[in-house]
């Protein structure tokens, strides 16, 4: 199996969106300059839609994140601190853990999991929902999905989870903890699969969730050891392991220094699996 570590791959996938969304500008620009005519005022529209053009893809290429800070040194002797005395996991949590550490590095498709980037795939999801491929989204995965059809599929890379499939690849596909496969919403993971707890309750196996002000669970994630959680963020961000236990920064895999800033958690499980 062929390897290429996550810069790689993001430069060359960088590479592929700018190529697709530039090209998306270039074709306007160009069509919009044969319908010129000798008008004053047709040619003044004409350059205005052109420059409207080069900044709307500018604004594709730039788009995903804003800038942030890391975590400050304070913030990260007080997690030591916190954490000094967090017993090492064991049994099925070790397992489960260990699953995820592999998973990280992977890619966001709504839906995935588990599944390799392939363009079959893509166009499935794309069809379902195609929200989750705007922003050159779309155009990043079909480049990850053209390499790995050349050069071979590499894990995790070339492979994609959303946030609930993520925890039940892990859990329900390779551990087979639930006895059968299974695969469910975060808002159904947490009703029916958890016992709520409180935030200072949490320990790694333990699962994190973001409920909207409409009362609907829209996101979830893992818990790790020392604060850090496991998770499959939207966008350009792919399966990250963060310590987001207290606020949600992600880097963006196409724009390195871009960051994805997310609600807080706000809701809190243990599963079932897990009480004792």
């Amino acid at each position: 199996m062929r390897l290429m570590n996550r810069q790689q791959k993001s430069r060359r996938c960088s590479a592929g969106k700018k190529q697709a969304v530039s090209g998306l500008g270039a074709g306007l620009i160009i069509r919009l300059v044969t319908v010129y005519n000798d008008n004053m005022k047709a040619q003044k529209r004409l350059i205005a839609a052109a420059l409207a053009a080069v900044l709307f893809v500018s604004m594709l290429l730039l788009a995903g994140c804003a800038l942030s800070p890391e975590e400050t040194q304070h913030e990260t002797e007080y997690y030591e601190r916190k954490y000094a005395d967090e017993p090492e996991p064991t049994g099925d949590v070790a397992r489960l853990l260990e699953v995820l550490d592999g998973c990280v590095g992977g890619q966001y498709i709504f839906a995935g999991q588990g599944n390799q980037v392939t363009h079959q795939f893509i166009d499935t999801m794309y069809k379902k929902f195609p929200d989750y491929f705007l922003d050159g989204r779309l155009e990043y995965l079909r480049a990850i999905a053209d390499d790995a059809a050349e050069h071979g599929y590499d894990y995790p890379a070339d492979y994609a989870w959303d946030c609930s499939g993520l925890w039940w690849y892990a859990a329900s596909d390779v551990l087979n903890l639930y006895g059968k496969p299974v695969d469910r919403t975060a808002q159904d993971t947490y009703d029916d699969f958890c016992t709520p707890i409180a935030k200072d309750e949490l320990r790694p196996g333990d699962l994190v969730f973001v409920e909207n002000k409409d009362g609907k669970i829209t996101h979830m994630g893992i818990v790790g050891r020392r604060g850090h959680i496991y998770e499959a963020v939207s966008g350009f961000c792919g399966v990250v392991l963060k310590r987001t236990i207290d606020k949600r920064v992600y880097y963006n895999i196409v724009n390195p220094g871009k960051v994805y800033v997310g609600a807080n958690w706000n809701k809190f499980g243990r599963p079932k699996i897990f009480v004792k």
